[in-house]
């Protein structure tokens, strides 16, 4: 077990340019050990390929865009995911397969792009793939449902550098502090 130094919020996200991160380990690696103190930090997968920090209480996520990191790190276990809002996309022809209760909440590209970032980051909460829950999963009326049960979690957006960003955790408490790195 690690002794770091855990502070008292845990729910950060943390952001930064790609250019000063060349890989995601790398990231978190320089987050674990400036943040929380971790300097050895031992990353591994779940069987479902979900990553985490082993020997500490800690969970995280991370979603990269073509300029920018984001990561979520956690007392509970978070997923993240986040979309530039300029980006361009059909989203008609991903709607065909939303269900209709859903399909009829989404009238724009920016209400388009928040549902998908809480379907993303909901997938990377339960762990898998997107292909894998993309049928299963739905984001209606604020409520995250998989195979229609809803899901016991929280869903956040926050509006940083210009990205629409979801954070998906259980039993969130207090605010989430965001970071820059």
């Amino acid at each position: 077990m690690h002794t770091a130094c855990y502070n008292k919020v845990m729910e950060k996200i943390f952001y930064a340019e790609r250019d000063r991160y060349p890989s995601t380990e790398r990231l978190m690696r320089a987050v674990f050990a400036d943040h929380f103190g971790i300097r050895d930090a031992r990353i591994e997968r779940s069987e479902n390929g979900k990553p985490f920090l082993e020997g500490t209480p800690l969970f995280f996520s991370v979603s990269h865009t073509k300029f920018f990191w984001f990561a979520a790190v956690s007392e509970v276990n978070v997923g993240i995911d986040a979309e530039p809002s300029e980006r361009e996309t059909d989203y008609r022809f991903i709607l065909s397969r939303f269900p209709i209760e859903e399909r009829e909440e989404i009238a724009d590209k920016e209400q388009f792009l928040r549902h998908w970032t809480a379907r993303e980051s909901a997938t990377k909460w339960i762990g898998g793939t997107l292909a894998d829950a993309f049928s299963r999963l739905s984001y209606i009326k604020g409520k995250l449902f998989y195979r229609s049960l809803e899901l016991p979690v929280r869903l956040s957006h926050f509006e940083i550098e210009g990205h629409v960003v979801a954070l998906c955790r259980e039993k969130a408490r207090g605010e989430t502090e965001i970071i820059r790195l």
